[in-house]
């Protein structure tokens, strides 16, 4: 092992001729070695973490701010921080570090702590030094290791030294485009495994992209299994064990008083005459009823709360919601299943990644005559039969009963099912254009409208609100008449209507009127810039906008030009839009679908021919000429 060490020392002086000059701020290194022993059935890791970095120019000096995140599974120790300034050949300690706890707008309540400090005397040159140890109290929560992190690396380092009767599993992600050492060595009782990577960019996230964990170099660590006395004992040795573990922490529900519960469920569904009218009905009282809030409280962050508790305090976190939809579902002889699964900030699969890391909620699964229908009520305003946005695609851990589960996927919803209709009805008053608009809403289209009104709206009025975001006609576009319906009616669709005056917004040059009847032009500014992009573009859900604009020719005009259609047919995204005349009425149709989640790098261009596409047929007009 002091071989080992020796090397972890002065490798980084070998690479440190990589030359990153155009930079602001780099690591020098960043390694970490892993030391695992078990005696019985009880683990010791510990992580041992050093790093340092040096500040190439003074512009990012907020750097020298560090904070060290644990919680109730790990502890953070013996950190020794300091900051080397070469010009003066002085090292300067860090003197003062303050323990506190971790708030969180998102979380109710958190056991989240941390170290925090500041390296003194940071300036241009300064190279600051980090060392410290953690300490994993749980054998199912080695973490991750991140090859590559947000500005650039000269050498990474992670080794792992454990038991010859320990087998660890590993599984690396994004690793493709980077050059990995991976070495085997063993000393009498011990395996180490080491990966070494030299010279790694910066990895920056992008606005609208996917999580960074989708395209971040990095390597998820687990415990597979160890021997005792001759015997195999599972720890993670595969989805079934990390299941086991799940199980294990249903048993502690608190069970008590559930008679209220049912009594809920029951005074709920007395009225409704079949299984679907039922599960809708109580999925909606816990929409409507129970507060969503997220808890990170050691086991408290995965052991579901009672039933009851959750029923007479009025809130909960997600797995609090699912378990009570899961009480109250099959007191009233719905089948359902509690069920885990990550939300699509995950890039990992159960049999891939057989550990915690690859899950961060808990919804319920209802089979009701062979359909299978995933209840998320963290969302209060999905309707009943559709997942929340952020779980498509994603695989479902399904617990049948202590011994079985099931994995099945998430399905991505149609865009028909989340359509906006918009009927305009076009006027002209001297240069003033006149509209009378209605907008029905359905699936995450309305989801997303009540989403935004509600929390984003705060104490703007609602013309304010739908001028930022609807973003109609021109800077001079005013809104009257605002009506909002079935805001709160889960099953039928929004409608929001409204009459608009838009001065300045029609073009009379000479006898000729130029009016354009693309007052919403969604998706004009969604153009990807392909030189400096890297990653694929995020998309939330599929949907669909219908739009029937009708303008009415006013007397004293004659029409002297229409559009001819325009289109951009592609199966993932595209759009149709028409023309027509009929007596003195001009009607355009128009459709615009996006029939995808994620618009990869290698579609960059096709995409770009869309909006480019669309942009163009957004400025084309109608020309009217007065009559002589």
């Amino acid at each position: 092992m002091k071989y080992i060490l020796i090397i972890l020392l002065f490798l980084p002086c070998i690479v440190f001729a990589q030359d990153f000059s155009n930079e602001d701020y780099i690591f020098l290194k960043r390694h970490e070695y892993i030391k695992i022993s078990v005696s019985k059935n009880s683990f010791d890791i510990s992580k041992q973490i050093s790093e340092q970095a040096e500040y190439l120019t003074a512009k990012k000096l907020y750097f020298a701010n560090e904070s060290l995140g644990f919680d109730s599974f790990t502890s953070v120790e013996d950190i020794n921080a300091y900051t080397f300034l070469p010009s003066l050949n002085k090292t300067i300690k860090v003197d003062y570090i303050e323990t506190k706890r971790e708030f969180d707008n998102g979380i109710f309540y958190s056991d989240q702590e941390s170290k925090n400090f500041t390296f003194p005397a940071v300036t241009k040159g300064a190279i600051t030094n980090l060392n410290y140890k953690e300490v994993i109290k749980d054998p199912r929560f080695l973490g991750l290791f991140r090859f590559g992190t947000y500005v650039p690396t000269k050498s990474v380092k992670l080794s792992i030294e454990f038991p010859k009767n320990v087998e660890i599993g590993y599984i690396d992600f994004n690793t493709e485009d980077i050059s990995i050492d991976f070495k085997k060595e063993t000393s009498k009782k011990n395996n180490i495994y080491t990966w070494t990577v030299n010279n790694i960019k910066g990895f920056q996230g992008e606005e609208k992209s996917e999580e960074i964990l989708y395209y971040l170099p990095h390597i998820i660590l687990y415990i597979k299994n160890y021997e005792l006395n001759g015997k195999k004992i599972n720890v993670l040795n595969d989805v079934s064990d990390l299941y086991k573990w799940y199980v294990s922490l249903v048993k502690q529900i608190d069970v008590k008083s559930l008679d209220k519960v049912y009594k809920i469920a029951d005074d709920i569904t007395k009225t409704q005459s079949t299984k679907h009218k039922k599960a809708e009905a109580i999925f909606n009282w816990v929409q409507d009823n129970i507060t969503y809030v997220a808890f990170e409280d050691g086991l408290g962050g995965f052991i579901p709360r009672g039933a009851a508790s959750v029923c007479d305090k009025r809130y909960g976190d997600c797995k609090d919601m699912a378990n009570l939809l899961y009480e109250m579902l099959n007191h009233v002889g719905i089948e359902s299943y509690r069920t885990w699964l990550g939300t699509r900030n995950r890039p990992y699969t159960y049999f891939e990644v057989p550990t915690p890391m690859v899950d961060n909620h808990m919804i319920t699964t209802a089979i009701i005559e062979k359909d299978t229908i995933f209840l998320d009520a963290t969302d209060s305003f999905v309707p009943f039969g559709m997942p929340s946005a952020f779980i498509q695609t994603k695989e479902a851990l399904l617990g049948i009963n202590q011994d079985t589960f099931k994995v099945i996927t998430v399905p991505v919803q149609d865009a028909n099912k989340s359509v906006s209709n918009i009927t305009s009805a076009f006027t002209l008053d001297d240069n003033t254009v006149k509209v009378s608009e209605k907008r029905t809403f359905t699936g995450y289209e309305k989801v997303d409208f009540i989403s935004d009104y509600t929390y984003k709206k705060d104490d703007k009025t609602e013309e304010e609100f739908l001028n930022t975001t609807l973003a109609l006609g021109n800077n001079k576009t005013n809104y009257n008449n605002i009506k909002i319906e079935n805001f709160d009616n889960k099953t039928t669709p929004l409608v929001l209507s409204y009459d608009l005056s838009i001065d300045n917004y029609a073009k009379t040059v000479a006898n000729k009127t130029y009016i354009n009847l693309n007052i919403d032009r969604v998706l004009a500014k969604s153009k990807i810039d392909i030189e400096g992009r890297k990653y694929s573009k995020k998309i939330d859900n599929k949907f669909k906008k219908n739009y029937t604009t009708t303008f009415t020719v006013p007397n004293g005009y004659k029409v002297n030009h229409i559009p001819k259609g325009l289109y951009f047919d592609n199966p993932k995204y595209g759009y149709n839009i028409t023309y027509t005349l009929k007596d003195n009425t001009i009607i355009q149709n128009k459709t615009i679908y996006i029939n995808t989640l994620s618009v990869k790098n290698k579609d960059f261009q096709t995409w770009n021919d869309f909006i480019k596409s669309l942009t163009k047929a957004y400025k084309k007009s109608i020309i009217l000429e007065k009559n002589l």
